[in-house]
């Protein structure tokens, strides 16, 4: 019976997390591809989310079968609460598994073009008036002309909302620290919360003088 636990409890904490991986891959893909992402979220989260609570109802009701055929009331409770305790972190992991997938895809994605970043840079800050966007062998990027040069590698997203990776040697994108619904304005002063052109909502360092930044 022990060996029949311990394979159930295996058998949990596998398909858990294997579940629990669907955000960070969403978030990975939407870095690289954000029309991919947006599919993957509009199709593999509620996929994702089915597969879950029919799952973790399956696995209940297969824990409180098992919790008839054990012997000690400490292995009942395990067996019978095993499924919701799984279904409970999978559902509280969700949203740090999409920030951690999305920050480690907007970090790989600045490792493979580094090279071709610091050259849009230096192209950027030697004009006057630099393209407000443009496009260098596959890479699309806005410039804000500041002073200094600041740049958005990689802009994408829905409407106003978007989000790319900046470039920024002084490092004030990090003064955005989102939006206060009570006084209706945002947290980091209108010298950075306007670059761009837009509303710079928050960012996250990614390396040296780069950030991952969202606009709405």
């Amino acid at each position: 019976m022990k060996a029949r636990m311990a394979g159930y409890f295996r058998r949990l904490g596998t398909r858990f997390a294997l579940l629990a991986a669907v955000p960070a891959i969403v978030g990975f893909v939407s870095s690289w591809s954000a029309g991919m992402g947006f599919l993957l979220f509009i199709l593999a989260i509620p996929a994702a989310a089915l597969i879950l609570f029919t799952y973790a109802l399956i696995s209940l009701i297969r824990g409180v079968q098992l919790g008839r055929q054990v012997e000690t009331p400490r292995e009942k409770i395990l067996a019978i609460a095993a499924a919701p305790f799984g279904l409970a972190c999978t559902l509280a992991l969700a949203w740090p598994s999409l920030a951690a997938g999305s920050f480690g895809g907007s970090l790989s994605r600045l490792i493979v073009n580094k090279s071709q970043y610091e050259a849009i840079i230096r192209k950027a800050q030697s004009h006057q008036k630099p393209d407000w966007f443009a496009e260098d062998e596959g890479v699309t990027y806005s410039v804000d002309v500041g002073p200094p040069v600041r740049v958005a590698f990689n802009p994408a997203g829905m409407l106003d909302n978007w989000s790319g990776i900046i470039y920024d040697p002084t490092g004030d994108v990090m003064l955005a620290k989102g939006f206060d619904s009570k006084s209706g304005r945002f947290f980091g002063p209108d010298r950075i919360t306007k670059l761009f052109k837009g509303d710079l909502v928050r960012c996250r360092r990614l390396w040296g003088s780069y950030y991952d930044c969202s606009f709405t």
